[in-house]
């Protein structure tokens, strides 16, 4: 469960932002608004909260922010090289901010933890990491723990490190070694099988979701769960039935990823046979959605025909349930685009309503 975000000095953010879904007074006597956690240091939580402004105001700057987190966070120790550069974006429109590091921090809780877990950094290093750790006031010992940190020594040109060696079980001297300057630690560390770095890892990884603009166009994930189970199926129709779309049925042919050759013509040949089976390996769908006739027969349309709002809701409806479904924490951009009001409505209230919404999914 998301508690709060913060970014500094990464793309149209210079000085420090932080979005808060703690609930206030109001919202907090109102299920339909928040919910119980359970954790007495957080213990009310908003289900929603949205922003708005104008354009180039910073509203897809922020879902780039939780994505670049999400991202760095995941990979950085497996998918990057010692040297190589950090794909960093500082904010631009001022010579002070363009030469500092920027900067995430996330709060979250996680079974019977408060986590806040944070980072620094620029194009070449991490400048600093840190993640601290408070049990829930009802265990014996519940005084923050702080987990670990690492700070750059320009002086000394070495990371000055605090390793908790209580709680912290593993080979942490060997985490810290394998840590290259542009890797975070607490990614190393997963990768070489803490059991208890996992834990926070496990939700930044699995229980937080973005959906980008880009991600809103594909039907990939919806398609999935409906081929792969006849139940998730009937609920997707059972939510396009809700906001009167009229397909009755869907029909999904598996396929690899076609390659584009003209695009590719000018890679060797044997790099070309490499790509061309990899994307093989890539499962897309052909869709057709079911629609009945005047008399009523079963007529089938290939699913790019259907309006642009009709595809966005189909998109969005996979990830959406299974969101509700085990309780993460959504990120969306542009949410509203190409959607009716209604239906807009319609998904937001899911997320409000405390008899669908059981398990603390945030939107």
């Amino acid at each position: 469960m998301l508690v709060s975000f913060a970014v500094q000095n990464y793309r149209s953010f210079s000085s420090k932002q932080s979005i808060i879904l703690t609930s206030g007074t109001g919202s907090k006597r109102k299920k339909k608004y928040s919910f119980e956690t359970g954790n007495s240091i957080a213990p009310n939580l908003l289900r929603s909260t949205c922003l708005f402004g104008a354009n180039g105001s910073g509203k897809s700057a922020l879902v780039s922010a939780f994505a670049f987190f999400k991202h760095f966070v995941i990979s950085s120790a497996k998918d990057t090289q010692q040297g190589e550069k950090i794909d960093n974006t500082p904010f631009m429109f001022h010579d002070q901010w363009r030469n500092e590091p920027s900067e995430f921090e996330i709060v979250f809780l996680h079974g019977e933890n408060l986590y806040q877990y944070g980072f620094a950094l620029d194009h070449t290093r991490v400048w600093g990491e840190w993640l601290f750790c408070k049990p829930n006031p009802s265990d014996t010992n519940s005084r923050t723990r702080n987990l670990f940190q690492r700070e750059f020594d320009v002086n000394s040109g070495e990371y000055q490190w605090k390793l908790n060696r209580l709680y912290l079980k593993g080979e942490k001297e060997l985490w810290k070694k394998s840590t290259r300057d542009n890797a975070l630690f607490l990614s190393t560390a997963v990768q070489l099988k803490s059991e208890d770095l996992s834990i926070p890892f496990e939700w930044i990884q699995k229980f937080m979701r973005i959906i980008s603009s880009v991600d809103r166009n594909s039907p990939n994930f919806t398609a999935s769960k409906c081929h792969d189970d006849p139940e998730q199926k009937k609920k997707i129709l059972g939510l396009l039935d809700s906001v009167d779309v009229s397909i009755k049925n869907f029909q999904f042919k598996s396929e690899g990823m076609p390659l584009d050759k003209s695009i590719h013509n000018n890679l060797p040949d044997k790099l070309l046979r490499e790509l061309e089976e990899k994307l093989k390996r890539q499962e897309v769908f052909k869709i057709k959605s079911i629609h009945k006739d005047n008399n009523g027969h079963s007529v089938p349309l290939d699913f790019e025909y259907e309006s642009v709002g009709t595809q966005v809701l189909f998109n969005l409806a996979g990830p959406w349930l299974d969101v509700l479904e085990n309780g993460n924490t959504l990120i969306v951009d542009e949410l509203h685009n190409s959607l009716h009001p209604n239906a807009l409505r319609y998904l937001v209230e899911l997320f409000h309503n405390p008899d669908l919404n059981k398990k603390g999914a945030q939107l």
